[in-house]
């Protein structure tokens, strides 16, 4: 075993479980952001659920007396990493999970492995992953950008009933619209969706405008811009290229948002981390990469040898990306003051959108835009669990999951109090922060060994080809 470990072969071992099964949090300070609080209280736990909640009386435990108790937050769009010998999806769940981020949803399996290798380790138990919820295949038409997606061929009902019934076969609870699709196949996919139980989300496809496609919760913005103002028809250009975007294109999707109810998850942390273009050099020692298994760096991420839209130039960077950021900041802003419903989601898997960090970056951005920091807490956790459908998601209250952060300082006051957190309860699961660094600690340690780490470098160039391999009907 000192051999192994020597040569970095060792697969790194999950982190300790500090409490499961019935214990309890005294002397905590409860807050469900924009709901109430309720100070030195003692949150009982037994089998993954909030079993009550009552007033203090002499703590059997002083371990997280004086804590702020919150619901765990949940990213609604990230992409897992697929399923192969470099064996990711441990890594990827310990940064969500050293984060805050208890829940997540799949928004498009890029390869089909990834949800599947996550469940696998949720079954087992033996390592932490947050609460998984899965978008299945994409859902498209035309040519496919992803290995796993499901081509309709035409806008018939037969067609649409086919895709749905293949999306929830794979256990997922939404379908994902995504390229290709023309306005009737949305609306047959729409049926189809009512008849089969799924919830829908999706891309506005190309060429089309937000309000002709009408998708119930649009991803990253997508069909605000209007196609014939895009320099180039490419999703870096359609996420990017705001200059026409002025006050009055913004109205007009806040009149349609309201109009049709629709949800938007705006991912605007993706847009900003584009900026790390500027200087890749620098922005791959950056200490937050410290965390990130290099291969991400080395191919994956790499402006050369990644994927062809990592190739942005500085004067793009300059002038469309920065002023996007600013304008999706701008247009969220006002969705949120005419009552429209948003969610906050990053897009992790795209250039230097790290899990659990990015979430809180997209946090950062939606108080940067004007929205209050409990109102964005109530966002990334009540209203999202809502969405997702799971009673007492998103809320620390008797019946619950019991997915909930402990911080020693109140992080509805100030985002910086998000590097406060003491312990992540995910599932009825104690872990301490300090024992959750330190997992992730050996986990990279372990892909920057000497030998792994080129054997990753070329597993990370097959996965990659294989994602993006020709797609089959």
């Amino acid at each position: 075993m000192g051999v192994l470990n020597s040569l970095g072969l060792r697969r790194p071992a999950p982190p300790p479980i500090a409490a499961t099964g019935k214990f309890q949090l005294d002397g905590v300070t409860v807050v469900n952001p924009m709901q109430g609080r309720r100070s030195n209280a003692t949150i009982e736990v037994s089998n993954g659920a909030v079993a009550a909640i009552a007033n203090t009386q002499a703590p059997a435990s002083r371990d997280f007396v004086g804590c702020f108790a919150l619901p765990g937050l949940i990213d609604m769009h990230v992409h897992l990493p697929p399923d192969n010998a470099l064996r990711l999806t441990p890594s990827a769940a310990l940064l969500y999970l050293q984060h805050g981020v208890t829940t997540i949803r799949e928004a498009g399996d890029l390869d089909g492995t990834a949800v599947a290798a996550a469940r696998r380790l949720q079954r087992d138990g033996a390592h932490p992953v947050p609460r998984l919820f899965s978008c299945g295949p994409f859902v498209g038409a035309g040519k496919a950008g992803f290995k796993n997606t499901i081509l309709l061929e035409d806008a018939s009902a037969r067609a649409a009933d086919a895709a749905a019934v293949r999306v929830k076969a794979t256990g997922a609870t939404f379908l994902k619209f995504y390229e290709g699709l023309t306005e009737p196949m949305i609306r047959a996919l729409e049926q189809a969706c009512a008849r089969h139980g799924l919830k829908m989300m999706g891309h506005v496809p190309a060429g089309m405008r937000y309000e002709d496609a009408r998708i119930a919760e649009v991803q990253h913005f997508f069909g605000v811009p209007l196609p014939q103002t895009l320099e180039r028809d490419t999703l870096i250009n359609r996420s990017c290229d705001w200059h026409a975007v002025d006050e009055r294109r913004m109205d007009e999707i806040v009149e349609t948002t309201l109009k049709h109810g629709i949800a938007n998850t705006p991912t605007i942390v993706t847009n900003q981390q584009m900026l790390c273009y500027r200087d890749f050099d620098i922005a791959r020692r950056a200490p937050a990469m410290r965390n990130v298994p290099p291969f991400y760096l080395d191919v994956i991420w790499h402006p050369e040898r990644g994927r062809f839209g990592n190739r942005m130039a500085r004067d793009y960077l300059e002038r469309q990306v920065v002023p996007a950021v600013a304008k999706k900041q701008r247009l969220t802003r006002k969705l949120f003051d005419a009552g429209a419903r948003l969610f906050l989601g990053t897009d992790v898997a795209q250039p230097f959108v790290i899990p659990g960090a990015s979430l809180q970056q997209e946090m950062a951005l939606f108080v940067e835009a004007g929205v209050g920091i409990e109102q964005v807490w109530k966002l990334a956790t009540r209203d999202a669990g809502d969405r997702l459908g799971i009673e007492g998601l998103g809320r620390i209250e008797a019946g619950a999951p019991a997915d909930i952060l402990l911080f020693r300082r109140d992080p509805t006051q100030s985002l910086d109090n998000l590097a406060s957190l003491e312990a992540v309860i995910a599932a009825g699961r104690l872990y301490r922060s300090a024992d959750l660094a330190q997992a992730l600690h050996t986990s990279t340690a372990y892909f920057n060994s000497p030998l792994i780490r080129p054997l990753a470098r070329r597993g990370a160039e097959q996965a990659l080809a294989r994602a993006l391999g020709p797609a089959r009907k």
